[in-house]
């Protein structure tokens, strides 16, 4: 298990009542939620260029089957 760094940040007040609550709920700590909340958010966007990749790349070897079913 990696080290936890502590940081300081800022949220809008709103935010943070409904993540106080939130942790309260679910018997966390804040810290907990907003680590799952970011690695959420990490794996997100690394979806995204994998996905980009792979239809670059069946729209490459697809290409003639593609033109032929779009007529």
């Amino acid at each position: 298990m990696s080290i936890a760094k502590k940081f300081s940040s800022k949220m809008d007040e709103k935010t943070l009542d409904e993540l106080r609550e939130l942790a309260k709920q679910e018997n966390r700590d804040i810290s907990s939620l907003l680590t799952e909340a970011v690695q959420d958010l990490l794996n997100k966007k690394k979806i995204k260029p994998i996905f980009y990749k792979a239809s670059d790349e069946a729209f490459d070897e697809f290409d003639e089957a593609l033109e032929e079913l779009a007529k």
